[in-house]
Protein backbone atom coordinates (compact mmCIF):
# COMPACT_ATOMS: atom_id res chain seq x y z
CA UNK A 1 0.00 0.00 0.00
CA UNK A 2 1.50 3.77 -0.77
CA UNK A 3 0.96 4.70 3.00
CA UNK A 4 2.32 3.51 5.97
CA UNK A 5 0.61 1.18 8.27
CA UNK A 6 1.89 0.46 11.77
CA UNK A 7 2.27 -3.13 10.67
CA UNK A 8 0.70 -5.40 7.92
CA UNK A 9 -2.72 -6.82 7.74
CA UNK A 10 -3.01 -10.43 7.61
CA UNK A 11 -6.16 -11.16 5.71
CA UNK A 12 -7.75 -14.94 5.38
CA UNK A 13 -7.36 -14.44 1.13
CA UNK A 14 -5.01 -17.06 0.28
CA UNK A 15 -3.54 -17.17 -3.48
CA UNK A 16 -0.84 -19.93 -4.73
CA UNK A 17 2.03 -18.01 -3.42
CA UNK A 18 1.06 -17.48 0.29
CA UNK A 19 -1.17 -20.37 1.19
CA UNK A 20 -4.64 -19.69 3.23
CA UNK A 21 -3.53 -16.06 4.17
CA UNK A 22 -2.84 -12.95 2.19
CA UNK A 23 -0.29 -9.79 4.35
CA UNK A 24 -0.77 -6.12 3.14
CA UNK A 25 2.05 -3.82 4.06
CA UNK A 26 2.79 -0.55 3.41
CA UNK A 27 5.35 0.84 1.06
CA UNK A 28 7.60 2.81 3.24
CA UNK A 29 7.92 0.11 5.71
CA UNK A 30 8.74 -2.39 2.84
CA UNK A 31 11.16 0.61 1.12
CA UNK A 32 13.24 0.49 4.79
CA UNK A 33 13.54 -3.02 4.95
CA UNK A 34 14.54 -3.38 0.76
CA UNK A 35 17.29 -0.15 1.06
CA UNK A 36 18.26 -2.01 4.07
CA UNK A 37 19.21 -5.50 2.50
CA UNK A 38 20.38 -3.80 -0.54
CA UNK A 39 22.81 -2.28 1.49
CA UNK A 40 23.91 -5.12 3.29
CA UNK A 41 24.37 -7.13 0.32
CA UNK A 42 26.35 -4.26 -1.57
CA UNK A 43 23.29 -3.73 -4.35
CA UNK A 44 24.71 -1.35 -6.89
CA UNK A 45 21.15 0.54 -7.02
CA UNK A 46 22.07 3.44 -9.30
CA UNK A 47 22.93 0.62 -11.90
CA UNK A 48 19.64 -1.36 -11.91
CA UNK A 49 16.99 0.15 -13.82
CA UNK A 50 13.83 1.64 -13.22
CA UNK A 51 10.40 2.64 -14.42
CA UNK A 52 9.92 0.79 -17.96
CA UNK A 53 7.78 -2.23 -17.78
CA UNK A 54 10.01 -5.56 -16.95
CA UNK A 55 13.19 -3.43 -17.33
CA UNK A 56 14.55 -4.82 -14.07
CA UNK A 57 13.69 -8.57 -14.81
CA UNK A 58 15.88 -7.71 -17.99
CA UNK A 59 18.48 -6.24 -16.53
CA UNK A 60 19.15 -9.52 -15.02
CA UNK A 61 18.52 -11.99 -17.44
CA UNK A 62 19.68 -10.69 -20.52
CA UNK A 63 23.09 -9.61 -19.14
CA UNK A 64 23.08 -6.18 -16.81
CA UNK A 65 23.37 -7.70 -13.83
CA UNK A 66 26.60 -10.20 -15.42
CA UNK A 67 28.26 -7.13 -16.94
CA UNK A 68 28.22 -5.05 -13.73
CA UNK A 69 29.07 -7.76 -11.45
CA UNK A 70 32.09 -7.78 -13.51
CA UNK A 71 33.52 -4.04 -12.41
CA UNK A 72 31.27 -3.65 -9.31
CA UNK A 73 31.60 -7.13 -7.40
CA UNK A 74 29.99 -7.61 -4.25
CA UNK A 75 28.04 -10.34 -2.02
CA UNK A 76 24.95 -9.36 -4.28
CA UNK A 77 26.68 -11.10 -7.57
CA UNK A 78 27.24 -14.43 -5.74
CA UNK A 79 23.51 -15.06 -5.15
CA UNK A 80 22.00 -13.01 -7.80
CA UNK A 81 18.35 -14.97 -7.21
CA UNK A 82 18.45 -13.52 -4.04
CA UNK A 83 19.38 -9.94 -5.42
CA UNK A 84 16.81 -10.16 -8.01
CA UNK A 85 14.20 -10.34 -4.97
CA UNK A 86 15.89 -7.38 -3.15
CA UNK A 87 15.98 -4.96 -6.32
CA UNK A 88 12.17 -6.03 -7.09
CA UNK A 89 10.77 -5.09 -3.49
CA UNK A 90 12.98 -1.89 -4.12
CA UNK A 91 11.73 -1.02 -6.90
CA UNK A 92 7.99 -2.05 -6.17
CA UNK A 93 8.30 0.33 -2.88
CA UNK A 94 9.54 2.90 -4.76
CA UNK A 95 6.89 2.89 -7.79
CA UNK A 96 4.05 2.66 -4.81
CA UNK A 97 4.89 5.77 -2.94
CA UNK A 98 6.08 7.50 -6.37
CA UNK A 99 2.81 6.75 -8.34
CA UNK A 100 0.15 6.61 -4.64
CA UNK A 101 -0.84 3.34 -6.01
CA UNK A 102 -1.06 -0.27 -4.17
CA UNK A 103 1.08 -3.43 -5.62
CA UNK A 104 0.13 -6.47 -5.80
CA UNK A 105 2.05 -10.21 -6.51
CA UNK A 106 0.38 -12.22 -8.84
Amino acid sequence: MPFALEEEIVLPVGTAYSGEQTAVAGAPRVLDLAERLAGAVKLPVDAIPAGENLALTLWFLEGGAERTARVRPGPWAEDRDAAFYVALYLRAAQYSLRYACPMTYS
